[in-house]
């Protein structure tokens, strides 16, 4: 019995202890203050739409009043909902962690960044921007081209991210084809032209419907009909009728 009444007075202890450290724990954490944003882009190696310093400045310029202020009371879904109006930007996870610059009582608020990954480049007259696989648009910046494939011509947005994005992302999904489509031109008509990177031909499309059955075609053409050097002989493929491919000479 005596035994007994030793092991719960023991764990009496140890609860008691926890719940004092917790409690002091709580207490301290309510006396951190923000000292600093930390930026961190996960695939800052792949795409470089955005930069650290850029985002940092951008949160101290719309919410200055987080420095200096206890963590507890930085509203970190408002920063979230901010930095997500950013188009470059696909997912942002904004939190805080209680180390700062060193000192006791400092704390960071750390903003975590995936950019959006373009799948093509849209050339428009007053718009140039990327689309990624989601349909969405990113601005144009000169501090940064990828190299992606270059659509121009009569593009609205409605008609690239419809028509075009699943066209181009299944050519890109096709490691072969990839390789060959370096441009699309869409006409007023909406017809397609084609610019490969290798040769000189130019591919007439027609639109971008059945392309599945079209690019099967060009692609049995370029591994079957071209492999004894027919890449110098055309000056243009056609596409445009179903279940044929007509190509000129020179």
């Amino acid at each position: 019995m005596l035994k007994k009444i030793g092991y719960l007075f023991i764990w009496f202890l140890v609860l008691t202890g926890v719940s004092l450290s917790l409690g002091f724990t709580i207490y301290e954490r309510k006396k951190i203050v923000c000292t600093d944003v930390r930026v961190e882009i996960t695939d800052s190696v792949q795409n470089q739409f955005i930069r650290g310093r850029e985002i940092r400045q951008w949160v101290l310029k719309r919410y200055p009043y987080i420095l200096r202020e206890n963590l507890e009371n930085v509203d970190l879904r408002v920063i979230e909902d901010g930095l997500r109006k950013i188009k470059a930007i696909e997912d942002v996870n904004v939190f805080t962690s209680i180390v700062g610059r060193g000192k006791p009582g400092e704390g960071s608020i750390v903003v975590k960044i995936r950019q959006r990954e373009p799948e093509f480049r849209v050339d428009q007259p007053g718009r140039d921007y990327y689309m990624d696989k989601f349909g969405k648009s990113i601005d144009w910046t000169p501090d940064y081209t990828p190299r992606v494939m270059m659509v121009s011509g009569v593009v609205s947005y409605e008609y690239a991210r419809k028509r075009l994005l699943p066209l181009i992302s299944y050519i890109q999904e096709d490691q072969f084809l990839n390789a060959q489509i370096d441009q699309i031109h869409v006409g007023g008509n909406g017809n397609l032209t084609m610019v490969p990177r290798i040769g000189e031909q130019t591919i007439y499309f027609g639109p971008p419907e059945n392309y599945q059955v079209k690019l099967r075609n060009l692609k049995a053409l370029y591994k079957e009909g071209f492999k004894n050097g027919g890449w110098t002989k055309y000056k243009s493929i056609n596409l445009s009728y179903k279940n044929l491919v007509i190509c000129l000479k020179k």
